[in-house]
């Protein structure tokens, strides 16, 4: 009889001990990627469809944060227009030609380091630029990194 109560109290040390261990990660928070882009763009289907084909390949960080992409919606000429240099609610900056960033000073510092996504919404040879504005830092660059690098390869 002793046997068999240390033996239950043995099962039951190993099932707490399991439960236990279980309990301690907490669920990450997703890095929300804000996208300024013109939702009326020529290449506003594709980019869509480029959207969700990367949604659904659940990216995530090393960290394994999983990366959610959100376009952001209003005028896009006036969103332009809005973006400063510490502005921090848009994280990606698509265009739909270089011609788009004389429309502000902030955008035009960051052109330099501007990437051609072209062959990623099939508009090539027109130049596509996406900017990763510069204050953009830490799992949230990271984060649109990730995405502007997909947005360079062909589908």
């Amino acid at each position: 009889m002793a046997r068999q109560l240390r033996f239950a109290v043995a099962i039951s040390g190993l099932l707490l001990i399991a439960l236990l261990s279980g309990c301690k990660s907490k669920p990450k928070q997703p890095v929300v990627v804000h996208v300024l882009r013109n939702l009326r763009s020529p290449y506003g289907v594709e980019m869509d469809h480029r959207i969700l084909d990367y949604q659904g390949s659940n990216p995530t960080l090393s960290s394994g944060q999983l990366i959610v992409i959100q376009s952001e919606t209003g005028d896009y000429k006036e969103m332009l227009q809005k973006q400063t240099s510490s502005s921090e609610g848009v994280q990606l900056i698509l265009l739909d030609s270089p011609d788009d960033a004389q429309a502000n000073s902030a955008l035009q510092v960051a052109m330099p380091h501007a990437v051609n996504i072209c062959a990623g919404v099939k508009a090539c040879p027109a130049n596509v630029p996406a900017v990763i504005p510069p204050q953009v830092t830490g799992a949230n660059r990271d984060a649109a990194q990730a995405f502007e690098d997909y947005l360079q390869k062909a589908p």
